[in-house]
C-alpha cells in the first residue's frame, strides 16, 4: 500500500459553472461503450463502471456542493440489478439533501446508434431509513444485457464537515474514476492516497483545489475472512485540519490524540455521561462493592448492564438517548449502553475508561492521524492489576474474560489523560477451542445411527451460543448436517448455557445412510468438523486474511462396522503443515480387525490469526490439500 500525504491550503476561489454544464458527456456515449461486452482486466464482471466523476465546490454560504455523474454498462444477466440505484444521504437536521437527479437508459441498436429512455421524475423516491439516514431510490426502465445506465445528481451539505473520502475502486470494475475538490476559503485539509503500488494515479494541484484520477481498476467484492472491505479499496482520504483566518480566530480539529481526549472528556454526550447518577442502581452497586475480588465486581456489573439494556442496532461513539434512559430499559445505541457500563463500573470502585473502537467490519485505524471518524463505537476498558479487559455490553454472549471478536487485531483508543492512548488489541492466550466426539454404528443395510458430542470453549462457545440463540433451526442445519450425505442430527441438547466459565456442551442424535455406487459404499470421515467448504479458491486476493482468533479443533470418530462389510480402501494417516508450521492438519485412521471398527482422529491447529495478502498463495495451496484429504472416504464392499 502506497501512501501520499499533502497539506492543502487556500483562501479564495469562486467557480461559476452551472449544473447543466458540469458534465457535458452526460447522455453522450461512444461506439466503444455501446459495443463493449467484456472487461479485459476483470473478465468475470457482471457489469462495469464506465465512468464515475464528481466535483465538490462551495457556494456563498460555504455549503459543500458535490455533483456526481455515474455511467454503468450491464454485461451479464446478474448485472441487471445495477439498474436499481440507491443514494444514501445524512438527513438529520436537514444536513444533506439530494437534488437534480437525472437518468437515462441507453440501449444499443442492431443497425447502429442507440435508443435512449429518460428516467421519469415520478420514478424517483426519497425514503427515511432512520432518524439520521435517508435514501433516494430509483430503477431504470428498459434494462437488459448490453444496456448503459447514465445518471447524475447533486449533494448539498451544510458545511465541509460532511466531506467524504473518494473511492476509485468499487465492487464492479471501474474504467475511469476522477474527482475534483475545491477547498472552502480559510480552510486547511490534509489528504492521503491509499492504493496498490502498481496502480497509477494522476494528482494535479489546481488554484484552490486538487484533481485525482485513476483508470482500469479491478472490482473488489467481499473476500472470505476479510476485514473491512473499504480498507483495501483504492481511495483518497480527507481530513479537515483547521478553519479560520489564523491567530485566535483559527480553530484546529483534534490535531493530536491529546486533543481528542480533551474534546471527548469535555463533551456532554461523552465525558459528561460518566458522572451522571443512575437512579435504581444504588442498592446493587453497594452490594457489589462489598465483593473482595475486582474481577467478580467487574463481571457482576457487566452482566447487570447486559441484562438490563437493549441494543437498538445503532453504532455510536456518543450517547444518543443518554445513559439514564438506556438504564430504564429503553433501546439504546452502543454509545448509550457502553458509556453507561463505564459509569457503573466506576461507581463499583473499578478503574474503567471509555475506549473508542473501530470494529473489524468498519476499517483499520491509522495511528498517525488523530481522526475520530476512524472509529465507529465505544467499549469499556477495565484495568485490574496489569491486565486490561475490553467489554461490550451490547453483546449478550461474549463473557468478560474474552476480548470481543469484533475488535481482535484492531487498534483502539482509551480515552483518559493519564492512562489512555492507542492500544493494539490482540489475544495470544484464549482461542477457538472445540472437541468433537462422533460415535456411530453401521448396520447391514448401510444405515448409520449414533450420536455426536461437541464441547465448545472460549470463542467457539461464544460463536455457537450466539448462533443457537439467534435461530435454533438454522443452528441445527449448520452444525449437525453433513453436506453431500443424508447424515443429519435431530433436536440437539445444550448444557452450560448460563455458565460462561464452562465449555458449551452440545449433544445430538444422528442418523443417515451411506452413498453407494457400483456395489461400493462410501463412508465419509469429515463428520461435524466445521470444515464444510474451502473458502480460498479464488485466483487472487486483495485483502489480508483475518481469522480473528487462533483455532484448535479435535475430532474423534468411532464407527462400528457390521461383519457383512469389508474395507476396500482406507485413507492413509497424514500430517500436513505450512512452511511456518503455524497451520497443522493431522489425520490418523485405524482399523481394528478384531472389533471390526474404525477410529479416525483429526486435528486442525491454527496458531496464527492474521495473515498478509501476500501469504495467500501458500494459504490457498494449504487449504486445497486439507480439503482434498477431507473428501477421502472409507470405501466399503459388501460381502457376497
Amino acid at each position: 500500500m502506497k501512501t501520499i500525504c499533502l497539506l492543502l491550503s487556500c483562501y479564495l476561489f469562486i467557480l461559476s459553472s452551472a449544473y447543466a454544464q458540469e458534465f457535458p458527456s452526460f447522455g453522450i456515449v461512444s461506439q466503444q461503450e455501446l459495443t463493449l461486452k467484456q472487461v479485459d482486466f476483470d473478465k468475470d464482471a457482471n457489469a462495469v463502471v464506465l465512468l464515475h466523476e464528481a466535483h465538490s465546490d462551495y457556494d456563498e454560504q460555504h455549503k459543500l456542493i458535490t455533483n456526481h455523474h455515474i455511467r454503468i454498462k450491464i454485461l451479464k444477466e446478474k448485472g441487471i440489478s445495477e439498474a436499481d440505484v440507491t443514494i444514501p444521504f445524512y438527513r438529520k437536521d436537514d444536513f444533506e439533501n439530494i437534488t437534480s437527479v437525472e437518468g437515462l437508459t441507453i440501449n444499443p441498436q442492431p443497425g447502429g446508434g442507440a435508443n435512449i429512455v429518460k428516467l421519469e421524475k415520478k420514478s424517483i423516491f426519497t425514503k427515511a431509513i432512520t432518524d439520521r439516514i435517508g435514501e433516494v431510490i430509483f430503477t431504470f426502465p428498459n434494462i437488459k444485457v448490453g444496456s448503459i445506465i447514465d445518471y447524475r445528481y447533486r449533494s448539498i451539505m451544510k458545511h465541509y464537515g460532511g466531506l467524504e473520502d473518494w473511492y476509485f475502486q468499487q465492487e464492479l470494475p471501474v474504467l475511469q474514476s476522477k474527482y475534483t475538490l475545491m477547498i472552502v476559503p480559510n480552510t486547511e485539509f490534509a489528504y492521503r492516497v491509499n492504493k496498490m503500488q502498481e496502480l497509477p494515479i494522476t494528482v494535479n494541484k489546481l488554484e484552490g483545489g486538487v484533481f485525482f484520477e485513476m483508470t482500469n481498476i479491478g472490482g473488489l467484492g467481499n473476500e472470505p475472512y476479510m476485514d473491512a472491505r473499504r480498507d483495501y479499496l483504492q481511495k483518497v482520504v480527507f481530513q479537515l485540519s483547521s478553519y479560520g483566518m489564523g491567530g485566535n480566530n483559527k480553530k484546529n480539529y483534534m490535531t493530536s490524540w491529546e486533543e481528542v481526549t480533551r474534546e471527548l472528556t469535555m463533551s456532554a454526550d461523552f465525558g459528561g455521561q460518566l458522572k451522571k447518577s443512575i437512579q435504581g442502581t444504588e442498592a446493587w452497586i453497594k452490594e457489589i462493592k462489598l465483593l473482595p475480588l475486582p474481577e467478580e465486581r467487574m463481571k457482576r456489573v457487566y452482566h447487570q448492564v447486559q441484562q438490563n439494556t437493549t441494543w437498538n442496532g445503532l453504532y455510536s461513539k456518543y450517547v444518543i438517548e443518554g445513559v439514564r434512559d438506556a438504564w430504564q430499559k429503553k433501546p439504546g445505541s452502543s454509545g448509550d449502553i457502553n458509556l453507561l457500563l463505564v459509569n457503573l463500573l466506576n461507581e463499583a470502585g473499578l478503574e474503567a475508561y471509555p475506549m473508542l473502537v473501530s470494529e473489524r467490519f468498519h476499517g483499520k485505524v491509522n495511528p498517525a492521524y488523530p481522526f475520530i471518524d476512524q472509529f465507529n463505537s465505544v467499549f469499556a476498558c477495565v484495568v485490574i492489576g496489569n491486565k486490561k479487559y475490553y467489554l461490550d455490553a451490547t453483546s449478550k454472549t461474549c463473557p468478560p474474560h474474552l476480548v470481543p471478536h469484533t475488535i481482535l487485531n484492531t487498534t483502539a483508543f482509551v480515552v483518559n489523560r493519564k492512562r489512555g492512548g492507542l492500544v493494539n488489541i490482540t489475544n495470544d492466550t484464549l482461542q477457538y477451542r472445540e472437541q468433537v466426539l462422533v460415535q456411530l454404528t453401521l448396520d447391514d443395510q448401510g444405515r448409520l445411527a449414533g450420536s455426536v458430542s461437541v464441547n465448545s470453549a472460549d470463542y467457539a462457545r461464544m460463536d455457537k451460543l450466539k448462533a443457537f440463540k439467534a435461530d435454533k433451526e438454522k443452528y441445527l442445519r449448520s452444525h449437525f448436517i453433513v453436506d453431500g450425505t443424508t447424515i443429519s442430527g435431530k433436536e440437539p441438547e445444550l448444557r452450560n448455557i448460563d455458565n460462561d466459565s464452562l465449555a458449551l456442551e452440545q449433544q445430538c442424535k444422528v442418523s443417515g445412510t451411506l452413498n453407494t455406487s457400483g456395489g461400493y459404499h462410501f463412508l465419509p470421515l469429515n463428520l461435524f468438523t466445521g470444515f464444510d467448504f474451502n473458502p480460498f479458491v479464488g485466483d487472487n486476493r486483495f485483502s489480508n486474511i483475518n481469522f480473528g482468533y487462533r483455532r484448535s479443533v479435535v475430532v474423534n470418530v468411532f464407527i462400528d462396522l457390521p461383519h457383512g462389510y469389508t474395507i476396500d480402501a482406507l485413507p492413509k494417516s497424514v500430517k500436513l503443515t505450512n512452511p511456518e508450521k503455524d497451520i497443522v492438519y493431522v489425520r490418523q485412521v485405524e482399523y481394528d480387525s478384531t472389533a471390526h471398527s474404525l477410529r479416525c482422529l483429526m486435528q486442525f491447529q491454527f496458531s496464527n490469526s492474521l495473515y498478509d495478502a501476500g501469504d495467500y498463495p501458500v494459504m490457498k495451496e494449504m487449504y486445497k490439500k486439507i480439503f482434498d484429504y477431507l473428501k477421502e472416504p472409507v470405501v466399503l464392499k459388501r460381502n457376497g
